[in-house]
């Protein structure tokens, strides 16, 4: 199914708006910063009155570690993460909460100081926008089951004038806040998103009832050559007046010429139509172009016009391949030849992506120059 078919609760703020999450990946970056700073700063205070002085120090490596792995992980235009990354993350995030709290055996601690588990709400709410709202609440929550039960153990012996309430809820608290925080944000963002991107249709024109300059003269260029193969005939059997076998012969020559060239230009769908004039390859063997609804086909001539629009774009810089699968569906591949530098190509393309996103199923771009999606079964049978 397409992006907007899906339920808002499982969409990422990511998904739903690309083009504002393009830094996205800095934010866990940000985060880990936040944590290095936070973390060394308590672990160098505490550093006369525990035992272990290292585990500290290894827990903030631990945590950023997972800020730095979601970062990886997320780059621009990648595909959405999908269950193994965040696992990963929280896992590491996880060991860092327990390692600290094990550093703390046999210390004066002062738990209401403990950095540790703010630190885990960072990891989790680094994964906010990047995660849909149920996969926020189960991954979050859940690392919070596995490494809340090993911290408390390790820590509560050492927590004098505190109760187990009190001390559970200072250990749990901070990752369940991140937890809520984190849902929270990606709730609002993908339910304001949402009705924006379903009322597109009121922004955008089809491309397909539109003819630029060139394909008009493209066309009228053809009329031309058409009308200097048969006016002059004509006009010659107009003046003689009379009509001769030999002149029978070259009318067939020429209809069946005009036969020709009108059946070849009716057997091309729109899509090699663009590549006629706008410099595009396409590979259609089956002539799949066809099943696109019309507003898959607006969404991808929008993109490859952007693409043809960038400085540098040369003969060939659209590669457009479709291919049919066993279930019925089609899959498309485009390869884009760009030379601007990657930011540049980012902001230039990601308006067009994200619209693309609206119309396709599972649209995946591994980076700047490779694009893929599907067109389910049921995508209609537009006349080419």
């Amino acid at each position: 199914m397409s992006l907007l078919e899906r339920r808002p609760s499982t969409l990422s703020a990511q998904q739903v708006d690309p083009l504002s999450w393009v830094t996205g990946p800095f934010v866990p970056l940000v985060f880990g910063i936040l944590i290095l700073v936070y973390g060394g700063a308590m672990a160098i205070v505490t550093l006369p009155d525990v035992v272990h002085p290292f585990a500290q120090f290894g827990a903030v490596a631990l945590f950023a570690l997972a800020c730095l792995f979601i970062h990886l992980a997320t780059r621009p235009l990648r595909p959405p993460i999908g269950w193994a990354a965040p696992v990963i993350a929280l896992l590491i995030g996880s060991c860092g909460l327990v390692l600290s709290a094990l550093g703390y055996i046999g210390a004066r601690f002062t738990i209401e100081v403990w950095w540790a588990p703010i630190a885990l709400a960072l990891v989790i709410a680094s994964l906010s926008p990047y995660l849909p709202l149920r996969r926020i609440l189960v991954l979050g929550f859940g690392a919070t089951i596995v490494s809340a039960p090993f911290a408390y153990l390790a820590v509560a012996p050492q927590v004098p004038f505190w109760g187990a309430v009190s001390i559970a809820t200072i250990v749990v608290g901070p990752s369940v806040l991140g937890v809520l925080g984190a849902a929270t944000f990606s709730a609002v963002v993908v339910r304001r998103m949402v009705p924006m991107l379903e009322r597109r249709s009121q922004v955008l024109v089809s491309l397909d009832a539109s003819r630029s300059e060139e394909a008009e003269g493209e066309e009228r260029r053809r009329l031309a050559e058409m009308s200097a193969r048969v006016v002059p005939f004509l006009d010659q059997v107009a003046r003689a007046g009379v009509v001769t076998s030999r002149d029978r012969v070259l009318a067939g020559q020429i209809a069946r010429q005009l036969r020709d060239d009108l059946v070849a230009r009716s057997n091309l769908s729109w899509l090699d139509s663009v590549a006629e004039t706008d410099r595009v390859v396409v590979i259609d063997p089956d002539r799949l172009a066809g099943r696109m609804r019309p507003s898959q086909r607006t969404a991808l001539r929008a993109l490859i016009t952007a693409v043809l629009e960038t400085p540098g774009a040369d003969t060939g810089s659209v590669l457009v391949e479709l291919r049919g699968q066993p279930d019925g569906s089609t899959a498309v591949a485009l390869s884009l030849d760009v030379d601007l530098p990657e930011g540049r190509r980012i902001m230039h393309l990601s308006p067009y992506y994200l619209t693309l996103r609206t119309a396709v199923t599972d649209l995946q771009w591994d980076d700047v120059r490779h694009l893929r999606f599907e067109l389910p079964p049921d995508a209609g049978t537009n006349a080419t």
